[in-house]
């Protein structure tokens, strides 16, 4: 399931505590955030980023 970033972002963190938007998109963009691009506005995949374990190697292994 998609989320937008910013509403993520807020639900994720507490008040103040989130990362900066463009952390966030170049996280996406990287791969180290489960999430996609789509027109202009950037997802998170609440689902994949629930079963990440922080590990980029052992998520990969895990999502095949």
């Amino acid at each position: 399931m998609l989320m937008k970033l910013n509403q993520w972002r807020k639900e994720r963190f507490p008040k103040g505590g989130a990362p900066d938007v463009r952390i966030c998109r170049r996280e996406i963009d990287l791969g180290t955030l489960p999430g996609k691009k789509i027109g202009h506005t950037y997802y998170v995949d609440i689902e994949k980023e629930k079963q990440a374990s922080g590990d980029p190697m052992l998520d990969d292994l895990m999502q095949h």
